[in-house]
């Protein structure tokens, strides 16, 4: 015989969890854009300019990223309702395998040639309901399937490469434009985040947009450096922050 407490402290438990009901429906549909923060910086067609704190001037005439994956992550669960889970009876079953609904990982190539402002659709993730608090976006080498993949006449082989970026350097004070090539099949992660996403059956689907500030990615790197390109990478993914622009 169930004691009285115990119905309840069932009963608590159901109203918060549902007692495993299942809401289906949400969507969360995600883009990218690059665009700049600073100003005095030029986009013109492909191209890129921006003068750096120490006076050399870079263009980028080129420029390519691989973003493999995008994965939402739900807000940190209050104490209590952290210690109500592991007293409950009932069991719950999470799905955060590569298939996951939290995770979107078809790879797509993002180049400079898009201009500013205009968003590349990624796709739509379908998670559970409930509060989502950081973004997981991880750049890694693009492989055969990978959306967005230069042409064969482009002279940019992203296949099994994150980053490739081509341009040129003037010297602080001037002088020739000086050509520079990075290219690297380095990983790099960064969690952004996310400005209020909540799913319910009353907001069921979401739009969100990830911009790459593309001004910022070679303003401290070391151009000369043998880790210039693993560098430009970390940077790339630093430069990731939320936009107001619809997917």
């Amino acid at each position: 015989m169930i004691r009285a407490s115990r119905l309840g402290g069932l009963g608590l438990l159901c109203a918060l969890s549902a007692c495993g009901e299942r809401v289906d429906g949400m969507t969360v549909t995600l883009g990218l854009e690059h665009r700049a923060t600073a100003q005095g910086v030029q986009a013109a067609g492909g191209e890129r300019s921006f003068t750096r704190a120490d006076g050399q001037v870079l263009t980028l005439t080129r420029g390519y990223v691989t973003l493999g994956s995008v994965e939402l992550k739900p807000c940190e669960e209050a104490l209590g309702w952290r210690l109500l889970k592991a007293l409950s009876p009932i069991g719950t079953a999470h799905a955060h395998s590569v298939g996951s609904p939290l995770r979107l990982g078809t790879p797509h190539v993002s180049g400079l040639e898009r201009p500013d402002g205009s968003v590349l659709a990624l796709g739509t993730v379908r998670p559970p309901p409930g509060r989502y608090c950081r973004a997981r976006l991880t750049f890694e080498p693009a492989d055969a399937d990978a959306e967005g993949l230069p042409g064969a006449d482009s002279g940019v082989d992203m296949l099994e490469h994150t980053l490739w970026l081509e341009g040129t350097r003037v010297p602080a004070g001037g002088g020739e434009p000086q050509p520079f090539r990075l290219v690297t099949s380095n990983i790099a992660t960064v969690d952004v985040v996310l400005d209020g996403l909540t799913l319910s059956e009353d907001e069921p689907a979401a739009e969100r947009t990830f911009a790459l500030a593309w001004d910022t990615w070679l303003a401290t790197v070391d151009l000369e450096s043998p880790g210039a390109a693993a560098s430009a990478l970390d940077t790339v993914a630093r430069s990731v922050a939320m936009s107001s622009v619809a997917p």
